[in-house]
């Protein structure tokens, strides 16, 4: 095996030795061999070399086309997107086209600010007249107040009277996901508005176009606070998180600095750069811009501050006056009954606001034509005011001839405490018939409008709260789950009543709206607040029995009671039963002691005996003086606890076995 071994190696050596000595022989021509390989691979590729120059130069043209038809094409198309991106979805109404048709006489009920639209409208109407005159012409105005108020509305009057270009806008669409095209677009409706403030321009005058911005606070809110670290954050990602808030900048920007003075035409910055105009820039057509928001607490200081937008006007519900105008002219308009009370129907109209009343009409002359009559009636006005508010009919075809019965009499007790309590209301409808989740209510509704309520008045509003409950202790004995929405009402009303319109044991004001909750001591004084209110009430409907026997029994027949009709059944009532007739004397409210949060209740603690003089004092009439804070009017309820268009009620509860749920559907 070793032999073998050593005979392999002895092979390899002479190989490697036999190899060498033939390169070593033929070193020179292995040399002009791989000469010749380059240069032959040398001049091919030399060719081809020339021939590709050659191509090229003679495809260079064709070639540039080309690429300059790519780079023009991608040109066009951002300019196309950004072009289209840029386009706020506005509404243009010009002098020689108008498209609205309205005027000032078709804006009804607030005639304190068509002045205020017409002294706006003269001064645009002669802006060089009044610069004159040394006066510097508004930037803006805000227009704020609860929907449907007649915002929008005005400024269309607006925008017909006044004889200039009129452009509508929807704030949404000025923004936008990507980063910098909600500047871009506002800077293009600013150029948009001066070019036709421009074109429709008298002959020496400056020329002025009115860019109206619906819900302005979809652009225009501040930019503190948390919503503001949300666009920061959004800043700074740019793309799809919205831009970070240019758009408010550039509207800004565009209202009140620097650039008023600039000129922003590009032909005449060209003209101007090229030396052929000279000159100080001409002055620009006025931008007036009128916004308009349900929420001007979330705008932009700097939106609002003076320079900007100088006017704010608070657009209001109309008052009595105003809600007669509107009545009055949306009849106009439709076939009605010439008997229809239009004092009831102004009444029943506090707190609505124009554009409620204007469906309110139409939906009763529908309710007509469906009934195949003519003319809409007061009834027409009713149902149509309550399927509005409650729901539409639908009344129970197999109802329990119980559930009947403790329906109508829990109604009965919240009409005959309201009848009863507050003669300063007027009972306008009280029903058994389904609407919506209501299976009755009653509509007790001020006789004239009130900014405020004293304690009196909202003591007398929890008792008729409380009735329905009473209702049933005193006629059946026992209590039901209907009354649970009641109870929720009052409940509220007496949390108010002790915590934050300070009526109570203390002049402290506490916290009451959700998520919060008062302090214990306010809870208490709350309850002892409700323990008092409902014994009284219990003792007025055990007093007007016959009554509330009477109202019941007629709803269980009629299912619905007209404010003439229930005010029928009462004086029948009253004629059977001469008793019902005397002045119901209540007892004033008496708190225990407000104790602190850790504070032990006394059990010892016994209200001190009240004589009749003082009950009378208490309840408005002759007599001592009554406690402080009861008869004072010195809390301001506002909509909490006043009645509006309150309805007291019952409805049914999803899933409730023990029986149907009575409460106030509003």
């Amino acid at each position: 095996m070793r032999a073998g071994v050593v005979r392999t190696g002895t092979s390899v050596r002479s190989g490697l030795a036999t190899t060498s000595y033939v390169l070593e022989k033929n070193r020179r021509r292995l040399l002009v061999l791989g000469v010749l390989i380059v240069a032959v691979l040398g001049l091919v590729g030399a060719r081809d070399t020339v021939e590709g120059i050659a191509g090229f130069i003679a495809y260079a043209p064709l070639l540039g086309v080309q690429l300059m038809f790519a780079v023009m094409f991608m040109i066009v198309q951002f300019g196309a997107l950004f072009w289209f991106l840029s386009r706020p979805r506005k509404y243009v109404v010009t002098p020689d086209d108008p498209q609205i048709g309205l005027t000032f006489d078709n804006y009804r009920g607030q005639p304190d600010l068509l002045d205020h639209a017409r002294s706006t409208v003269r001064i645009l109407q002669g802006v060089k007249e009044f610069e004159l005159r040394g006066g510097e012409m508004p930037k803006g105005m805000l227009l704020s107040g609860s929907p449907g108020t007649g915002k929008t509305f005005l400024a269309s009057c607006i925008a017909a009277e006044a004889g200039i270009p009129f452009i509508y806008v929807d704030a949404s669409s000025l923004t936008s996901m990507f980063l910098g095209i909600d500047a871009l677009i506002m800077n293009s409706l600013f150029r948009q508005a001066r070019g036709y403030g421009r074109k429709y321009a008298s002959a020496g005058m400056r020329g002025a176009c009115i860019l109206f911005m619906d819900e302005l606070d979809s652009i225009g809110y501040s930019r503190g606070g948390v919503q503001g670290g949300q666009q920061q954050v959004g800043m700074m990602a740019g793309g799809m998180f919205g831009g970070g808030r240019l758009g408010l900048n550039a509207m800004l920007n565009q209202m009140d600095s620097l650039g008023a003075l600039v000129e922003d035409r590009y032909s005449r910055r060209i003209l101007r750069w090229l030396g052929l105009v000279r000159g100080p820039v001409p002055p620009k057509p006025v931008v007036f811009v009128i916004g308009a928001t349900n929420r001007p607490e979330v705008l932009d200081p700097a939106l609002t501050r003076p320079g900007r937008l100088d006017r704010t006007i608070v657009v209001h519900e109309p008052d009595a006056d105003g809600r007669r105008d509107i009545v009055e002219h949306y009849l106009s308009l439709k076939a009605h009954d010439p008997e229809i009370p239009l004092d009831l129907m102004v009444a029943d109209s506090i707190g609505w606001t124009p554009i409620m009343i204007k469906t309110i009409i139409n939906e009763a002359l529908i309710a007509a034509h469906d009934d195949g009559r003519s003319a809409l009636t007061y009834k027409d006005w009713l149902n149509a005011a309550d399927a509005r508010t409650l729901g539409i009919k639908q009344p129970i075809r197999s109802w329990n001839v119980a559930d009947r019965r403790d329906t109508a009499y829990h109604e009965a007790g919240h009409a005959v405490a309201a009848r009863y309590l507050q003669p300063e209301n007027r009972i306008a409808k009280a029903t058994i018939i389904r609407r919506g989740h209501a299976l009755g209510y009653v509509q007790p509704m001020p006789k004239e409008e009130r900014t405020s309520h004293n304690a009196k008045q909202i003591e007398t509003e929890i008792m008729v709260g409380l009735a329905g409950r009473g209702a049933e202790e005193v006629f059946f004995g026992a209590q039901r789950t209907g009354a649970a929405s009641d109870l929720q009402s009052a409940t509220l009303r007496a949390l108010l009543y002790v915590a934050q319109f300070a009526m109570g044991p203390t002049k402290l004001v506490a916290p009451v709206a959700p998520p919060t909750s008062p302090p214990m001591p306010y809870q208490r004084a709350a309850n002892d607040l409700l323990d008092q209110l409902h014994v009284e009430t219990t003792r007025l409907l055990k007093e007007k029995q016959a009554a509330v026997r009477a109202v019941a029994e007629a709803l269980i027949q009629r299912d619905e009671l007209i404010a003439d009709e229930l005010e029928e059944v009462f004086q029948a009532a009253e004629a059977e039963h001469p008793e019902l007739r005397k002045p119901f004397e209540r007892r004033i409210v008496m708190f225990k002691p407000f104790l602190g949060e850790h504070e032990a209740e006394s059990s010892e603690w016994t209200p001190p005996a009240q004589e009749p003089a003082v009950v009378a004092a208490a309840m408005g009439g002759p007599g001592l003086e009554p406690r402080a804070g009861l008869a004072a009017d010195h809390a301001n309820a506002g909509g909490s606890a006043g009645p509006g268009r309150r309805s007291s009620g019952r409805r049914r509860r999803n899933g409730d076995e023990a029986g149907p749920e009575r409460s106030s559907p509003q």
